[in-house]
């Protein structure tokens, strides 16, 4: 049924003055939603709550699936109860209206084959009507809203009316709220990723690239227990090395033969696997249950392998939440295929450490490029992988110095800061004897031979990292550019809207073109901020500069964001000094960072409050200096710097979270118009954001 179709059968039935006023309290619950922040877990509730509500019913239900129609988020009336959700699917009513995207109504639980009896619940033991609504976004359904109501024969085609505007008007507030708690969740493990692979490339100690990846993974798998397995070559077991959570004691220590167990076929057929039921899946192996004592429900595990070599596995168990979702295979894959080369390269150095006398065969087996300089990097040995890779032969290199490998300039450590004990890493180029070119990662380390001291220097291949990594940047910036034209389509379509609908004539149609109108421009800003960015770490200069007014720059900035100062009741404070020159910059580029500097101090400051923008001319140095002051909690010392990093965010309790793209924008913009700028503590407690800006001059304007 379409919106035309449902809101004309509300006109009918209970008057155009109920209907307007229904859209009005549901609309102002959306707005007010959305304005605490896009989080599921209380949005849900709220909507739950209205829809309650509005029909009087005694209670309800909301699930959210994915596209493959697994529940992603539920909230539900009887205390959270979870032991009937994978039922509700495959055979329950959420899931025939979700599959069928048609609405329902039971007029007798007791009696409907869809509805999931559940011993001891009232709906089970009397006579109680239902209604349920799917959740539709672009005619697909994302999720379904249940209302229950003692009583048989309690709802009517009215009240599917309504659930239908409730269900419509939720539906764009859920999704964006679930593409939001999954970009911020991407953007999490993006940064896990990131630390584990830092971690991992700094240290050839396999314990601890092990625990490392162990001790930051289940923040996002919560499991019960995770564990990591290494491929005892000599036996062909698996070794369960480093272990967390329950029964990680007893675990550590367990071989498993490769042909047992769901970590044994995955090791032997070097795929991932995920099990949610190890009752009925015929390749789980009790063996760890009896060693630890604790059940297995379910599993995930990834293959830890490295050119074809199956190195080992790594394996979690039993998540919090029921069970494991193809997202959380993917995020151990992950982790697997960061570990790899870095478990390789640690196995490699541990047997070199422990078996001095086989160094010369190991040394000429590794998979990668070695070298052996001495401490003045003069080269005494290579294997036959650095002679191939370099295309000189072995008694070329033994004449050459290491430096001579790479480009001029290149930076590299004095030998007496390179320990026995600490693998230090460098990212550079080699170039090859035909003068090519290509990315390296290279691990040095003193070593000791034949009592004599040496440096040992480890290549590996990362050009293919390198081009994927450049490919990536090279795409995102595209999807940005080509999210811009559309946007723009939109921005220009909603403010001609506007004016075809004066706020007094339907103010509530208008707020709501409003309120749509000012997302689509700070998503236009913000798509804007990001792709400066990308051009800004490019080092593409600032282009389009021209003298700026600073008194109307701020006066831009006032307008954009009154509305949040209105809100909060914080009072917007200027002290400005009398004949500011103006500044010679890119003006949007310029007005966006004092919005994301305002808007920042606006989102951390207590309701009532201040919110200073400072300006003066800085004698003797033809700069203008401007600050965004606020009385908030203020910026831990130890964050000042950090804070201007990408996707760095200071994490408190009960603050809303962001990308943290704003102030990485804020000083490249600023630095790429010669500037600089800073934080430091407000004199009446809070943040005070500094930053310097050119003077205009006669042969800048002219």
């Amino acid at each position: 049924m379409s919106h035309s179709e449902v809101d004309t059968n509300i006109i009918n039935d209970l008057g155009a003055t109920e209907r307007l006023q229904i859209l009005y309290d549901i609309n102002a619950m959306f707005r007010q939603v959305t304005a605490e922040g896009l989080y599921l877990d209380a949005i849900l509730p709220r909507i739950l709550q209205i829809a309650v509500k509005q029909l009087h019913a005694h209670d309800g239900s909301i699930v959210i699936v994915n596209r493959e129609f697994e529940i992603e988020h539920a909230w539900l009336a009887d205390n959270k109860s979870t032991d009937y959700l994978e039922s509700i699917m495959s055979s329950g009513l959420a899931g025939w209206v979700i599959r069928n995207q048609q609405p329902a109504i039971i007029d007798d639980t007791r009696t409907d084959s869809r509805w999931l009896l559940r011993p001891g619940h009232a709906t089970s033991i009397e006579g109680w009507s239902v209604i349920c609504v799917p959740f539709i976004v672009r005619n697909h359904a994302i999720g379904a809203i249940t209302i229950h109501k003692a009583g048989i024969k309690k709802f009517n085609h009215h009240d599917l009316d309504l659930l239908n505007i409730i269900a419509n008007q939720a539906a764009g507030t859920i999704e964006n709220a679930r593409l939001y708690e999954n970009s911020q969740r991407q953007l999490q493990i993006t940064a896990l990723l990131n630390e584990a692979s830092r971690v991992i490339n700094s240290s050839l100690d396999i314990n601890r690239i092990m625990q490392s990846l162990l001790s930051q993974m289940n923040e996002f798998l919560q499991a019960q227990a995770i564990s990591i397995a290494l491929v005892d070559t000599q036996t062909n077991e698996l070794e369960y090395r480093v272990a967390e959570g329950l029964g990680s004691a007893q675990i550590v220590g367990l071989r498993l033969p490769s042909n047992q167990g769901l970590s044994g076929w995955v090791m032997e057929h070097a795929k991932p696997a995920l099990v949610n039921d190890t009752s009925l899946d015929p390749r789980f192996h009790t063996l760890g249950d009896q060693r630890t004592g604790h059940l297995t429900r379910a599993m995930i595990c990834a293959p830890i392998h490295f050119k074809g070599e199956v190195l080992g596995t790594i394996q979690a168990i039993n998540p919090e939440q029921g069970s494991f979702t193809s997202g959380d295979l993917d995020l151990l894959v992950n982790l697997a295929n960061i570990a790899s080369s870095a478990v390789a390269h640690a196995q490699q150095f541990a047997r070199a450490q422990a078996a001095e006398a086989r160094f010369s065969r190991l040394f000429q087996d590794s998979v990668d490029p070695i070298i052996i300089t001495d401490v003045n990097g003069d080269i005494v040995e290579v294997n036959h992988q650095a002679s191939q890779f370099m295309g000189y032969s072995w008694i070329e290199l033994q004449q050459m110095n290491i430096r001579e490998l790479h480009p001029a300039g290149t930076d590299f450590p004095d030998a007496e800061t390179i320990k026995s004990d600490v693998v230090t890493v460098l990212t550079n180029q080699v170039i090859t004897k035909s003068q090519e070119l290509i990315y390296v990662k290279v691990y040095t380390k003193r070593t000791l031979f034949d009592n004599n001291k040496f440096l040992q220097w480890i290549y590996h291949d990362i050009s293919k990292q390198m081009e994927l990594e450049q490919m990536r940047d090279d795409l995102i910036a595209m999807l940005f550019h080509d999210l811009q034209s559309p946007l723009g389509n939109v921005i220009t379509s909603l403010e001609l809207l506007k004016l075809e609908i004066p706020p007094e004539r339907d103010s509530t149609l208008w707020v709501m073109v409003d309120i749509a109108s000012r997302s689509s421009h700070r998503l236009q800003t913000l798509i804007r901020s990001i792709l400066d960015i990308n051009q800004l770490e490019a080092g593409h200069p600032v282009s389009e500069r021209t003298n700026v007014d600073v008194y109307r720059l701020i006066d831009d900035v006032w307008e954009i964001e009154r509305p949040h100062f209105e809100k909060r009741e914080i009072e917007f404070v200027r002290e400005l000094d009398p004949n500011l020159p103006s500044v010679y910059a890119q003006e949007d580029m310029i007005r966006r960072v004092l919005v994301n500097l305002v808007d920042n101090a606006v989102k951390y400051s207590p309701e009532s409050r201040e919110i200073t923008v400072r300006a003066a001319a800085v004698p003797d140095e033809d700069m203008v200096f401007m600050s965004v002051i606020d009385q908030g909690a203020g910026i831990p010392e130890n964050y000042r710097q950090s804070v201007f990093k990408k996707f760095e965010r200071i994490q408190r309790a009960g603050e809303s979270k962001g990308l943290g793209m704003g102030l990485a924008f804020c000083r490249l913009a600023v630095e790429a118009h010669g500037g600089q700028i800073w934080v430091v503590d407000a004199p009446g407690g809070g943040a005070q954001f500094n930053f310097t800006l050119p003077v205009a001059t006669e042969d800048a304007s002219a």
